[in-house]
């Protein structure tokens, strides 16, 4: 597994890599809450500690400021075992801690793809994450 890193290649635009090791924690459904006769709505605590995960690593991959453009997105989930998990899920709560970091708002993700792929070693479960400026079709670059 290597770092997080934004790279180039020659004749290809930039692409920015974001790696998050362990298993990745799908979005969870938000939460009624009722303080002081007051209902209210909250994200779940798993949910929020992942998005904060996942921001902290895109963080460390993004050089500069968050794009502003269009963006296209691949998402590798590498899991273990044959526990059932929505990639749907998982992709929202990606995007989500990535927001104001990697893009202004996930709403500029113009091609999302999303793999889910099987690692034999609990240890080697992750996340790869690549993100680039989407091309004025909407495909990756």
């Amino acid at each position: 597994m290597g770092q997080p890193s934004a790279t180039e290649k020659p004749g290809k635009e930039k692409a920015i890599r974001v790696i998050v090791p362990g298993r990745p924690v799908p979005k969870g459904r938000p939460r009624l809450g009722v303080r002081d006769r007051k209902a209210f709505v909250y994200t779940p605590e798993r949910t929020k500690a992942y998005e904060e995960t996942v921001g902290w690593h895109a963080r460390a991959a993004v050089q500069g400021d968050a794009l502003e453009c269009p963006v296209a997105v691949v998402i590798d989930l590498y899991l273990y075992g044959k526990q059932r998990i929505d990639v749907d899920n998982c992709a929202k709560s990606i995007l989500d801690g990535m927001n104001g970091i990697v893009y202004a708002d996930d709403n500029q993700v113009e091609d999302l793809r999303v793999r889910k792929l099987r690692v034999k070693n609990r240890k080697r479960e992750r996340v790869e994450i690549e993100i680039r400026e989407a091309g004025s079709d909407g495909k990756a670059g």
